[in-house]
């Protein structure tokens, strides 16, 4: 790592979200400003992600809202920089751009500011890029590595939506029947953490699966009208008391005689 690159999580998010604007009057926003997308633009794992957001809105350096999110089916929190919190960045890659690194460039090694690397090369480099490279490299950062960072990022991103595509999809068989078993929360709570899907995502899904899952009252209503029907209103005894159970449970009125 070079003298003096030495920054908190935090400090790595401020620096990633300047390569955003304001969420005022966005309808649709860029998947990058998910939690999905901080964590793995700033390469800080999932599970620590909400504790340094929490703490930079705690800190008035960023603010969160729910959108529409480019290419996902519901919305989600995103995130932005406050006025503040803008500030606060710039005055952050001022001093963070100053620092000296080494920078393989084909046989040649150079020493160059951070701020300097993007202009070295015709591809464009996010600042934040080179930094969390410069983090976790060490002492000499490559140029082609640098410059396929960005498809890098993609690539982990498309990775990551393919997870949780195939963990709402488990989620929704688990559901069908507007029951979660406990075998098959096994299985699920099993599959949510080989799969690295967060708290957050989880719940996300899952609201949205059981919005559209049977209400298992409704369903047990649609059985006791259809018993109804079936016995033509005339039940033995027995068929009585296990339609008075289930009619007490369902809060049908009770058939006049």
């Amino acid at each position: 790592m070079a003298d003096g690159l030495e920054i908190t999580g935090e400090e790595r998010i401020l620096l990633y979200m300047l390569n955003f604007g304001s969420l005022d009057d966005v309808y649709e926003c860029d998947s990058g400003v998910t939690q999905k997308g901080i964590s793995v633009n700033t390469r800080i794992q999932r599970k620590h992600i909400s504790r340094y957001l929490d703490k930079l809105m705690e800190n008035g350096l960023l603010e969160e809202n729910v959108r529409h999110v480019t290419g996902g089916k519901q919305k989600m929190k995103c995130y932005s920089l406050t006025p503040q919190g803008l500030t606060k960045a710039r005055e952050l890659e001022e001093r963070i751009g100053k620092i000296i690194v080494k920078v393989q460039m084909g046989q040649d090694v150079k020493d160059m500011r951070i701020a300097d690397i993007d202009g070295a090369t015709s591809v464009h480099l996010r600042f934040s890029d080179i930094v969390c490279q410069a983090l976790e490299n060490g002492d000499v950062l490559c140029m082609e590595v640098l410059e396929n960072m960005e498809e890098q990022n993609r690539r982990m991103m498309d990775e990551k939506t393919m997870k949780t595509e195939v963990y709402r999809q488990a989620l929704a068989v688990a559901w069908r029947s507007g029951i979660l078993t406990s075998s098959e929360k096994h299985l699920i709570d099993a599959l949510k953490t080989h799969l690295g899907v967060s708290d957050e995502d989880h719940r996300a899904l899952e609201n949205v699966i059981l919005d559209s899952v049977p209400d298992i009252s409704t369903t047990q209503a649609d059985i006791y009208d259809e018993i109804m029907n079936l016995l033509d209103g005339q039940p033995t005894e027995r068929e009585e008391m296990i339609l008075e159970m289930l009619r007490e449970r369902v809060e049908r009125p009770k058939p006049k005689n």
